[in-house]
């Protein structure tokens, strides 16, 4: 049969789009499971950590004189700034001194006037010794006279009673030369007032240090013991705290420890306590010093604590008093903890956990002890060890029971990085104390990182 060219084109046009309905035939749906989420494990790194007990505590200078009058008088001179570095002695004020240089000149003169009263008081003895003398004489004769009847009765009674007078008056001349010598005595003791007196008129620095602004200006009157400014010595400074009566106990117990046997508790060096100190601003804790006092009154029963102070040298004069810091009382024995970040470990209401990986890539909630926290690490105890591989990135990803793609990570604990957020000294002080439990005393100057919360399998989302 003849087909048109229009037939033709239509049938070759239908055969095209049955073949193509063919090719577009759908396929059958088949499921693929995902991948396993990817998450970072480690091993807890075994490490020997500082053992350390922080306290608040203030600081103060460890030498503060006030500077004060000890006469009275106009202020006639400052002769320093506010501020500046004074020595001991060193010239700070000039009280008026005229009227205290007259009263050394008065009493320089009451001791030369007593030294010429004992003069004359010696001369007025020599007299009375050689009166003695001549009337002992006319005693002897007149006594010869009436033996020999040759005298009367009444010249040798004159002569008896005479010498009896020049004798009384030698006792008189010496009387009057203690009397004399008492009153130099007692004019040089002035003469010392008033010399003390007129050098109070300088007013010196007691200590030496750095002086503050003063009280007085120039032309004030001030008494006898006006304040007038204070001396404040920095190159050693006291940080002032205090520990709860059980810390107190565990010191104790952990200082006595390594005593000899025969020591007693009066014999004890408190000096050996090592001690750290920060102020708020500072990496780690720069300044090392000394236990210098413990509060001989005992526990202080209303706040159930034991005052205490440490002394620190001050060298660069950084430390000022009045400074809120954190004192670190250091252990020299080092416990050794798993250590793993401290990101790694969340919590529910049961306590803390890590996720733990298996051997069959299995995710699994492991209950541990956070011992302590120190520089973005936590101290661990529990059902790990250092075979455990740890979840600590992709927490989230990371469901109980769930098979997960481990990425295996080394961790290094930076023993200097460790070392700088203790900043422990190499000292040979006594051992003090340990923790007990730090995972509630963050680490003074570290900020604690954040730890996730997970609920635990079958709680409420």
């Amino acid at each position: 049969m003849h087909r048109s060219p229009i037939q033709a084109s239509l049938i070759l046009l239908t055969a095209g789009l049955m073949a193509s309905l063919a090719g577009c035939e759908k396929p059958q749906n088949a499921f693929v499971a995902p991948p396993p989420p990817e998450v970072t494990v480690a091993l807890p790194v075994l490490q020997a950590v500082p053992q350390f007990l922080d306290q608040e505590g203030e600081t103060e200078a460890a030498e503060e004189a006030e500077v004060r009058s000890r006469v009275k008088g106009f202020i006639q001179k400052i002769l320093f700034k506010p501020g500046q570095q004074v020595t001991v002695g060193q010239e700070l004020y000039q009280i008026e001194p005229d009227t205290y240089q007259a009263e050394l000149n008065s009493a320089n003169a009451a001791v030369d006037a007593a030294t010429a009263g004992i003069a004359v008081a010696n001369a007025a003895l020599e007299t009375a010794k050689a009166e003695v003398v001549r009337t002992e004489a006319d005693l002897s004769r007149e006594t010869r006279l009436l033996q020999g009847n040759a005298g009367s009765q009444s010249d040798y009674d004159r002569a008896f009673a005479a010498n009896e007078a020049a004798k009384a008056s030698i006792h008189g001349a010496e009387a009057n030369i203690q009397l004399a010598i008492a009153e130099k005595r007692s004019a040089e003791a002035t003469v010392v007032q008033a010399q003390l007196d007129f050098g109070y008129t300088k007013v010196t620095a007691p200590i030496a240090g750095y002086i503050t602004k003063t009280g007085v200006k120039t032309g004030n009157l001030v008494e006898n013991g006006t304040a007038l400014s204070e001396v404040i010595d920095r190159s050693r400074m006291f940080a002032n705290f205090s520990l709860s009566d059980r810390e107190i106990l565990r010191l104790q117990n952990k200082y006595f420890e390594d005593l000899p046997a025969d020591t007693k508790p009066e014999d004890v060096d408190w000096s050996d306590i090592k001690v750290l100190m920060r102020r708020e601003l500072d990496e780690g804790f720069p300044y090392t010093g000394t236990l210098d006092y413990v509060d001989q009154l005992g526990v202080d029963a209303k706040t159930a604590t034991l005052g205490l102070r440490a002394v620190f040298d001050n060298p660069d004069d950084r430390l000022i008093g009045g400074l809120f810091v954190t004192v670190r009382i250091l252990s020299d024995d080092d416990d050794k903890f798993l250590l793993i970040p401290e990101s790694a470990v969340s919590r529910d209401q049961q306590g803390p956990f890590l996720l733990t990986v298996g051997a069959d890539k299995k995710v699994a909630e492991t209950r541990v002890s956070v011992v302590k926290r120190i520089g973005g690490w936590a101290a661990i105890e529990g059902e790990v060890d250092s075979s455990t591989q740890v979840i600590i990135d992709g927490l989230q990803r990371a469901i109980p029971n769930s098979v997960v793609a481990p990425k295996v990570k080394t961790l290094q604990v930076d023993g200097q990085s460790l070392m700088r957020s203790t900043t422990l000294p190499s000292t040979s002080g006594k051992v003090i104390v340990a923790l007990e439990n730090a995972d509630s005393v963050p680490v003074a100057g570290q900020e604690r990182p954040e730890v996730r919360e997970h609920p635990s399998p079958g709680s409420a989302s």
